[in-house]
């Protein structure tokens, strides 16, 4: 299993959302076993099954959504997928 943590860039139109939608959007990846929202942040942490084509879908379902994608980093094999990724 590989975790990415996305860093987006809100559009005006969303600066006061908690990205309710971003999770949703993600949620709906078959592939997508859980997503943590840290709305504070601009992260969203993003557990899935798969590789590069799964990742490459992932960023393309952020972009679909309305976000823009400033940074990304991959993670392989958390353990304690319980804990929200951004306290590791």
């Amino acid at each position: 299993m590989e975790d990415v943590h996305v860093y987006v860039n809100r559009p005006s139109e969303k600066e006061d959302t908690a990205l309710e939608d971003l999770g949703e959007a993600l949620r709906a990846l078959d592939f997508v076993s859980h997503v943590d929202l840290n709305p504070p942040g601009n992260v969203v942490a993003v557990s899935y099954e798969g590789g590069r084509e799964e990742r490459e879908a992932i960023k393309r379902a952020i972009e679909e959504a309305g976000y823009e994608i400033s940074r990304l980093s991959v993670r392989s094999e958390i353990e304690d997928v319980d804990r929200k990724l951004w306290d590791i």
